[in-house]
């Protein structure tokens, strides 16, 4: 049995549908989910970052009410910096992936798009040229 053009490219519009499916399912939705998780983990680390900056504020004040000797009030603030320097560093790291991530995911949902649009246009070509081949047949 030998395929005419239209199945061809119906049968290829086919394969352009599920091949648009597997990217949705395979890389969009758990490249979605890293996304999420890395911005959950972004909030988490702001909401202790604000705690432990009125902590350090907290105990900084403290030792100045109380008259604490010089050394103690510098060693908390060094702490303090110490703290924030690695927040600021993990910070960065988080913004930088997940923007670098929401390009890709940009593209590649432009690409399903592009994919389901082709495929659904070439099973539909094909369909219809199969019932204009069967009415012509049926007229004849």
């Amino acid at each position: 049995m030998r395929l005419r053009i239209h199945q061809v490219g119906e049968i290829v519009g086919i394969a352009l549908l599920l091949a648009s499916t597997a990217v949705q399912l395979f890389y969009l939705e758990p490249l979605k989910r890293e996304i999420e998780m890395r911005l959950i983990a972004f909030n988490i680390q702001q909401s202790a970052q604000i705690q432990l900056r009125a902590a350090y504020e907290n105990q900084i004040g403290l030792l100045k009410v109380m008259n604490a000797p010089a050394d103690q009030i510098s060693a908390a603030e060094a702490q303090r910096a110490k703290v924030f320097a690695q927040y600021k560093t993990s910070d960065a790291d988080i913004a930088d992936i997940v923007m670098a991530k929401e390009d890709v995911e940009g593209y590649m949902e432009i690409i399903v798009i592009v994919l389901f649009a082709l495929g659904s246009f070439l099973a539909g070509l094909g369909r219809l040229v199969e019932f204009q081949t069967a009415a012509r047949l049926q007229r004849e």
